[in-house]
């Protein structure tokens, strides 16, 4: 007789949640019935009220009193404006900083993760968000400024980006950038790994407010 198969856990259903989300299965600003998941799910309740706490978290999800919960808007222009204008006050910063440590350089971190991604035969939007996180997170925490870290992980900025985007995201130019900023790195060059990182940004930007309806002072170049 076939054992059954094992129903999935709190973390299985937020997993499988997020990655809904992030690939507009369940589209932005949609309120959810958490009784029909369930039931798509075969699980209790339980999980899935856990599920969609740890989705508040990511803040992919909102809780509105009286009306249960619902996936959270894509960025406007303004917000993305909002997130690019607070990454470059401090990734062109912890660029600098990771290349001055000199005893918690991570550039054999970060060129790991590119010869890694590289290995990937087809590009997978998951892949990159992944990518993306774990490349800029390694710079992040080898500044070991607590304050930051903390502030850059709550701003979950690479999962509500790629959330806009589809899967004709240009990732190729993506990692071309990477890489020089992992070489300045590598090099304990600050002034060129802060460079390479704020015409990273910049160009980032360009490309994300593309996918949505800006106005003229959103199309600047952010300083």
């Amino acid at each position: 007789m076939a054992k059954a198969k094992p129903k999935p856990s709190s973390d299985d259903v937020y997993e499988l949640l997020r990655w809904k989300i992030l690939d507009h299965e369940i589209p932005p600003a949609t309120k959810l019935n958490i009784l029909q998941i369930a039931q798509q799910l075969n699980v209790s309740q339980t999980p899935i009220r856990e599920a969609l706490r740890q989705l508040q978290g990511d803040n992919l999800v909102i809780a509105t009193a009286n009306k249960g919960y619902s996936t959270t808007a894509d960025l406007d222009a303004t917000g993305v404006k909002d997130l690019f204008e607070f990454r470059l006050l401090v990734e062109p910063w912890a660029a600098r900083a990771s290349a001055s440590n000199r005893l918690g350089n991570p550039a054999k971190e970060l060129i790991a993760e590119l010869s890694q991604f590289k290995s990937t035969t087809k590009y997978k939007k998951r892949q990159m968000i992944e990518h993306d996180q774990r490349f800029h997170r390694a710079i992040m925490l080898a500044t070991g400024n607590e304050v930051l870290i903390q502030a850059y992980a709550q701003s979950h900025c690479h999962l509500h980006l790629f959330r806009m985007m589809e899967n004709e995201w240009d990732w190729k130019k993506s990692i071309e950038e990477h890489a020089k900023i992992a070489q300045a790195i590598l090099k304990e060059d600050p002034a060129k790994a802060e460079e390479e990182m704020r015409n990273h940004l910049q160009v980032s930007y360009q490309g994300f407010i593309k996918s949505v309806q800006p106005l003229s002072v959103f199309t600047q170049k952010l300083h």
